[in-house]
């Protein structure tokens, strides 16, 4: 055996010198806040906010998210998000990026064994295999690309399964963790963790068929009973396990609300999309400059269009040159890479998804391209001898891995600002992804926040036309009409998102906020309880229930008082804010005996004759309130309030 260019030693001090890039190069990313399904598993989902019932995640997937839809079994990642809450005290997103990445940083050492380990199954004898092999997991941890898993704190159960996949790999690999079955311990783990951890049976199958029981394809007609049966005993118990426990989560322990099939559209049509996606994500494998937090590919038809005919092409291409490599024995670490690339993207190219593509969901396949791709390049390169025939080449391999690497930490650190805030990142969306109604909807509510309500307006409206039934969109135009005091607009847009009858408590949570604000507190319990009715661990509509419940109500005192300032005062002041009092209380008919007493002692009074018109219009008796506001405009042409009303009314009437 031909000694190694690298020492141990040496080996560790260069793996020790990799964490340590890679920490400077996530050194900006740790106060970056939560995103996306954060906030149903984490903001507003109270089951994590104690680790007293942490025996219940692994028995009730409702505790892993406050929207019923949203419920998977991944009673890990439930556990590891308590457990965060619990050390940070409450809602801070460092710990749980500290928790991420230092998972992170255990995967990559295990990366380098792994690929060491692969190539040196190989080829034993090449001292090149530790240089080679460091380059590769230099690459796995610069990769711009896994930026978008890293930052993601939901995503963490694509990188924590990942994580259990190639230690359960790695335990396999060795004779004490082999003997004691280690590694289905891992695998089970990394299946609670996410059930795409079940694809580690097929790539254990496929590693013990390239690497161990490679007999099978070498010399397939001699004693093959006898290799099948070795084979078979050796991928059995993982086989059994892996499958047993999938299904049993699925169909047992998967709530039946959790919606995890998109079926807007057929089978045929996903799939055969996935060939350009597929092609997309090598696209970002290999220049990830298009890396998007919320891509707009949406479904391609027909199937014959060239992005897919393309897509197929190259999927054909990978999959022969996978078959290819596997024939030989110092190419095989290509063809399992290959293997792995594709058996992790089955979770997601067969079952049909609402999102049609993610980036963040390639760290799991991406470490196949990780182990073929340095093999391949190293191979070629030895082939034609150019290390040993020129100093020189060898030299300009080194500079450009080392500007390729760079160029990774750079895109990865540039990744990191994108995430930083709400802002920053879906501004990227919108120009990445011109066509995603939800990152113009979002890029729209970060101008809301600063008070551009007319920026945000126009987001919205482009987002209306691409997503019209949206119903969280319908949300924001209500709160974004309400901080316009366009309070008919405002209404009109929260009942609409109600009226979607989604399995989310959203639409009921932010018409009662609403409610509650404009001082009508009644109807804003109602709603909260039915809410709550969807989605008992929500926190939102718990805190605000609990703060409606803990006042007295302000509204019944004030309208106490005004009551008796009318036996003494009875001037028209009093009886218009005690109409106002009313219709925010919804108590409408009180509002209109309250107006009819002041039309008694002020027969003009516009404010009186408005107010009835918008109680009958509540009251959908259109007509009254029609004759209502006519009086108040033969009073004053030119009464806006009444304007409005009255064209409520006509609207209405008309629609009759």
């Amino acid at each position: 055996m031909q000694r190694s260019l690298l020492t141990k030693r040496n080996e560790i001090l260069v793996l020790i010198a990799i964490l340590a890039t890679t920490f400077f190069v996530y050194l900006n990313h740790f106060d970056n806040p939560f995103f996306f399904d954060d906030y149903h598993t984490i903001n507003e989902n109270e089951s994590i906010r104690s680790l007293n019932n942490w025996t219940e995640f692994f028995t009730n997937a409702d505790t892993f998210s406050s929207l019923p839809a949203n419920r998977s079994y991944r009673p890990i990642i439930t556990l590891k998000n308590a457990i965060d809450y619990s050390l940070a005290g409450g809602l801070n997103p460092k710990y749980y990026h500290y928790h991420i990445f230092l998972w992170f940083v255990v995967l990559i050492i295990l990366m380098f064994y792994l690929i060491k380990h692969l190539y040196d199954s190989a080829d034993n004898k090449n001292k090149y295999i530790g240089s080679v092999s460091l380059m590769a997991t230099t690459w796995f941890a610069l990769h711009t690309a896994n930026a978008e898993t890293i930052n993601y704190i939901c995503a963490r159960s694509d990188s924590f399964s990942t994580f259990c996949v190639v230690l359960s790999l790695l335990l396999y690999i060795h004779p004490f963790g082999r003997k004691w079955f280690l590694y289905i311990g891992t695998m089970i783990i990394g299946i609670l963790t996410k059930q795409t951890g079940v694809m580690f049976f097929p790539i254990l199958f496929v590693y013990i068929l390239l690497f161990e029981e490679y007999a099978i394809i070498d010399e397939f007609k001699v004693n093959t009973k006898e290799k099948i049966t070795s084979f078979l005993k050796k991928i059995g118990p993982t086989a059994i396990i892996a499958t047993s426990l999938f299904i049993f989560n699925q169909y047992y322990l998967t709530p039946d609300a959790t919606v995890s099939t998109n079926y807007l559209v057929t089978r045929f049509e996903y799939v055969s999309t996935q060939c350009f996606v597929i092609m997309h994500y090598l696209g970002n494998f290999i220049l990830p400059i298009n890396l998007s937090a919320d891509p707009d590919i949406e479904i391609i038809k027909p199937w014959y269009d060239l992005r897919i005919v393309s897509g197929l092409l190259i999927i054909l291409g990978m999959l022969f040159l996978m078959i290819k490599t596997a024939l030989k024995k110092e190419l095989r670490p290509i063809s399992f890479g290959i293997a792995w690339f594709f058996i992790a993207l089955i979770p997601t190219s067969f079952n049909p998804l609402f999102q049609i593509a993610n980036d963040h969901r390639t760290f799991f396949p991406y470490i196949g391209l990780f182990i073929a791709i340095p093999w391949f390049i190293f191979i070629t390169i030895r082939k034609y001898n150019l290390i040993q025939n020129n100093k020189n080449i060898s030299s300009g391999i080194i500079i450009v891995f080392t500007a390729l690497m760079a160029s990774h930490a750079y895109g990865t650190f540039q990744r990191n600002k994108v995430w930083n805030s709400e802002e920053s990142l879906w501004k990227d969306v919108t120009v990445k992804s011109p066509k995603n109604g939800r990152g113009l909807m979002n890029y729209g509510l970060t101008q809301m926040e600063k008070g551009n309500l007319d920026v945000a307006l126009q987001y919205f409206t482009k987002a209306n036309e691409l997503e019209p039934n949206y119903p969280i969109l319908h949300i924001n135009f209500g709160i974004l009409y309400a901080a316009k005091k366009n309070y008919m607009e405002a209404e009109k847009y929260f009942k609409s998102a109600i009226s979607f009858n989604t399995t989310s408590p959203a639409p009921e949570y932010f018409y009662a906020r609403y409610l509650y604000r404009r001082g009508r507190i009644s109807p804003s319990k109602n709603f909260l309880l039915k809410a709550l009715e969807k989605s008992p661990n929500h926190t939102q509509s718990k805190e605000l229930l609990a703060t409606i419940n803990a006042k007295p109500n302000k509204s019944l005192k004030e309208i106490e008082i005004l009551k008796e300032k009318i036996k003494t005062t009875p001037n028209p002041e009093n009886y218009i804010d005690l109409s106002l009092l009313y219709y925010n209380s919804q108590e409408y008919e009180l509002v209109i005996s309250t107006c009819k007493d002041l039309l008694k002692i002020d027969p003009n009074n516009l404010q009186a004759y408005n107010n009835i018109c918008a109680a009958y219009n509540q009251m959908k008796k259109w007509e009254l309130g029609y004759e209502a506001c006519k009086k108040a405009l033969e009073i004053d042409p030119n009464y806006q309030l009444a304007k409005n009303n009255l064209k409520w009314a006509e609207d209405n009437i008309k629609k009759k």
